[in-house]
């Protein structure tokens, strides 16, 4: 799908590094994801722009599969020919950190280089007690909708959801009134531990699973009455996001729930529902948090130079690059002060969809942070949380049943 293809996509204009000349002689090998063949010419420049501007220094690119990129890692790192930068999601991170695969950052990095990013963008890298990664690019969620469901539901175009109660009104009057649905929200599997802790609720405390609390069940008995009342689709728990996109641009659903970089499907996929789309923020919750999944960079275990490495990885995440990069991709930085730049704090006139979504998404920024779930025997707990959490969606397990059993297991296993 080319929409989720260009989320992927990555374009850094080149701008010169700080610090001063290289030791001759050195090569960097740099990872990135999917970016050829649609920004080979860019990205050529950059590595050639950082060469000339760095003497003694040559980068190697070489841009990867997605479905590939952690599997030939790890197959470099246990031949003893770990690439120098690589860009990696914080699922990644975490479980190759979690094997000894990646250098801790913290001995590396100044504190004026730590305080560019956003805090909790910063922190989503770190596994345990060290930094293992630099965040690179974000984006994080807001809430599309369609102005004429909204006004066939009696609901005020110019007034988005505030809160999640009101966001669950609203979808709630969409379905009583049109027969269509609200939303599909991101309750599907592991989401529901995001869900947990974007309404303030922890899920680990000494080492030990806690998501079994009452607050806990209650959370996750509200969404499973609305799904068993029919207030969101099927789709919803078994194709995510790409369900909903696919439901909004049809122009069956009143609200979509994504990150902005798929508005772009529906205006290509049908432009009579992108006209009549309006963007709100995503309604934060008691947690003051909004998950938002982040790109970021790292550096394996014993590369050559690591000085180099970092250099290199804070050159490509810095704000003029960061900014750059915005512009011609529909992400979102994860440096401060390229979030404070007119683009993501400007309307042009007659602004389209993107144009409301950056901007409202780049208030946001503040509150993003990738609330991906880090433990020991990821693969494992995870698959047992999302068991159970769908047993208690399909009325085989009561809520609280459900949690206890996931708790019991993960207590069993940490």
């Amino acid at each position: 799908m080319r929409t989720v293809v260009l989320f992927l996509l990555l374009l850094l204009i080149s701008i010169p590094p700080a610090g001063g000349a290289a030791a001759p002689g050195v090569t960097l090998e740099f990872w990135t994801i999917a970016l050829q063949p649609f920004f080979t010419d860019y990205m050529t420049n950059l590595v050639h722009t950082y060469e000339r501007q760095t003497p003694g220094v040559r980068v190697r690119w070489v841009d990867q599969p997605l479905g590939a990129i952690q599997q030939k890692l790890l197959g470099a790192l246990a031949s003893g020919t770990p690439p120098d930068v690589v860009n990696l999601n914080v699922p990644m991170v975490a479980e190759i950190a979690q094997q000894g695969g990646l250098t801790a950052l913290d001995p590396l990095l100044r504190p004026e280089e730590r305080a560019r990013y956003f805090e909790g963008m910063f922190r989503s890298f770190r596994v345990g007690a060290q930094q293992y990664g630099l965040p690179w690019y974000v984006a994080p969620p807001v809430v599309a909708y369609n102005m004429e469901i909204w006004r066939r539901s009696g609901l005020d175009p110019d007034r988005p959801p505030q809160t999640v109660d009101e966001l669950i009104a609203y979808a709630k009057r969409i379905k009583d009134r049109t027969g269509l649905y609200g939303f599909m929200p991101n309750v599907n599997g592991t989401n529901m531990l995001q869900r947990f802790l974007e309404a303030g609720l922890p899920i680990l405390v000494a080492g030990k699973a806690v998501f079994n609390s009452d607050r806990h069940v209650r959370e996750l008995e509200k969404w499973v009455t609305l799904y068993q009342q029919d207030y969101f689709p099927e789709d919803s728990l078994r194709r995510g996001y790409l369900g909903a996109t696919e439901l909004y641009t049809a122009g069956r659903l009143g609200m979509l729930i994504t990150g902005p970089q798929f508005l772009l499907r529906v205006r290509h996929d049908n432009r009579m529902v992108y006209e009549r789309t309006r963007v709100g923020p995503y309604p934060l919750d008691r947690g003051r948090v909004i998950h938002a999944p982040l790109m970021g960079l790292v550096i394996p275990r014993n590369v050559r130079d690591p000085q180099q490495a970092i250099r290199f990885a804070l050159y490509v995440t810095n704000d003029q690059n960061q900014l750059a990069f915005s512009r011609i991709v529909t992400i979102f930085p994860s440096t401060k002060r390229a979030a404070q730049d007119p683009f993501f704090t400007r309307l042009p006139p007659n602004p389209t969809p993107e144009d409301q979504a950056r901007v409202i998404d780049a208030r946001q920024l503040p509150y993003a942070r990738d609330l991906t779930v880090v433990v020991p025997n990821q693969s494992d707990l995870m698959k047992a949380f999302r068991d159970n959490v769908e047993a208690a969606f399909f009325g085989q397990k009561t809520p609280k049943q459900a949690l206890d059993d996931a708790v019991r297991y993960w207590n069993a296993r940490l």
